[in-house]
C-alpha cells in the first residue's frame, strides 16, 4: 500500500469513528460508558428511620437447631400454640418457620411505634388463609394496585393500629402505630439504607439505648449498675450457640469510661460471686468465671450458662415458664 492509501484509509476510520460519536452522543455526553440506573426495590430495613431504642434478632432455624437450646425452643412454641386462638395460618406459625425475626421498638409520644420482620417465610404460608377463632379470614388487602401488598386487620380495633405487608423474598413486615405510615412510604419509594449490623453467629441478640432505657433514676441510684451507666451509648446482649453463653456489649462514648467500667464490672462480678445466696435465690459463684475486658470504648464480658442450669433447660414445663 502507498503512503498516499495509507492516509486516506487513517482519515476514513478517523471520519467513521467521529460519525460514529457525532450520532450516538447528545450535547453534553462525553460520550462514556453508560451504566443503567438500578431500581431500588422495597426492603425491609427502610422501616427503620435509624436504630431503634429496642433493636432484637432471632434466628428461629439456629436454635432449634442447637443442640443446647433446641429442645427447649420447641417445647415454648408447643406450648404457644397450644394457648393461641387462632386457627389457619397463625403467626405462631409464620415465627416458627422463618429463618430470621427482627424487632425494633421506638419510644413515641403515643406509645406505638414498632416493626416486626419475618424474613424467610415458609412458602406454603398465605396472609389472605390467616384465620381468627371462629375461622372467619383474619385479614383483608388494603390496596391491591400498592407496590407492596399490605393487610389489615378485619378487627377494626387491630386495623386502626396495626398492617402487614408482604416483601419479595418470602419477608413479612408487622407494623404498629407510626411505623405503619413510614412502611407504606418507605416501601413505596425505597430509600436503600444498609442492613442494620449485627453478630450473623448469634442465636439471639438485643439492643437497648442506653439513655432511654437504662440512664434513668432507678438504674442511676443504684451502686451496682448506675456507675455502669455513666457515658454509657448502648447495651447489646447476644447469646452464642452451644455453652457459648452470653457476651454483652456495653458500648461507651470514649474510652475513659469503658477502661473504668471496665474495672468497675469486674469489682462487682466478683463480689456477687462470693455472697451468700438468700433462702431459696440461686447460688451465683458461677458468674466467677465471666470474663471482662475492653476493646476501644466497648467493655465486652462473656457469661458461661451454669452447666447445671443448661441440663434442666430443655426440660423446663409450662409452670417452670409461667405460661
Amino acid at each position: 500500500m502507498t503512503s498516499g492509501r495509507v492516509v486516506r484509509a487513517v482519515a476514513f476510520a478517523l471520519a467513521a469513528t467521529l460519525a460514529t460519536l457525532t450520532t450516538s452522543c447528545g450535547p453534553g455526553d462525553d460520550g462514556g460508558p453508560k451504566t443503567a440506573r438500578r431500581e431500588l426495590l422495597p426492603q425491609w430495613q427502610d422501616v427503620f428511620d435509624g436504630t431503634p431504642e429496642i433493636y432484637a434478632v432471632v434466628r428461629p432455624q439456629a436454635i432449634k437447631r442447637d443442640a443446647v437450646y433446641g429442645t427447649f425452643f420447641k417445647n415454648v412454641l408447643r406450648m404457644a400454640q397450644a394457648k393461641t386462638l387462632m386457627r389457619g395460618v397463625t403467626t405462631l406459625e409464620a415465627l416458627e418457620g422463618c429463618d430470621e425475626i427482627i424487632i425494633g421498638i421506638r419510644k413515641d409520644q403515643n406509645g406505638e411505634d414498632a416493626a416486626m420482620v419475618f424474613r424467610g417465610v415458609p412458602a406454603s404460608l398465605d396472609p389472605k388463609r390467616m384465620n381468627d377463632q371462629s375461622g372467619r379470614p383474619a385479614l383483608r388487602l388494603v390496596d391491591a394496585r400498592a407496590k407492596v401488598p399490605e393487610y389489615e386487620w378485619v378487627d377494626r380495633q387491630s386495623a386502626e393500629s396495626g398492617s402487614l405487608f408482604v416483601l419479595p423474598d418470602r419477608t413479612w413486615v408487622g407494623t404498629i402505630g407510626d411505623a405503619r405510615l413510614r412502611a407504606r412510604q418507605a416501601f413505596a419509594s425505597p430509600f436503600g439504607r444498609p442492613v442494620p449490623k449485627n453478630d450473623p453467629e448469634a442465636l439471639a441478640t438485643v439492643r437497648l439505648d442506653a439513655a432511654t432505657f437504662l440512664q434513668t433514676p432507678r438504674f442511676a441510684k443504684s451502686q451496682i449498675v448506675g456507675p455502669l451507666t455513666r457515658k454509657l451509648q448502648s447495651l447489646t446482649l447476644a447469646l452464642a450457640p452451644g455453652k457459648g453463653g452470653v457476651v454483652a456489649k456495653l458500648q461507651y462514648s470514649d474510652e475513659d469510661a469503658s477502661a473504668w467500667a471496665e474495672m468497675h464490672a469486674k469489682r462487682v462480678l466478683e463480689e456477687i460471686s462470693h455472697q451468700e445466696p438468700r433462702r431459696g435465690a440461686p447460688n451465683l459463684d458461677w458468674l466467677k468465671t465471666a470474663q471482662v475486658g475492653h476493646e476501644g470504648n466497648t467493655v465486652l464480658v462473656k457469661l458461661a450458662i451454669p452447666a447445671r442450669l443448661l441440663e434442666d433447660l430443655p426440660n423446663a414445663s409450662g409452670t417452670d415458664l409461667a405460661l
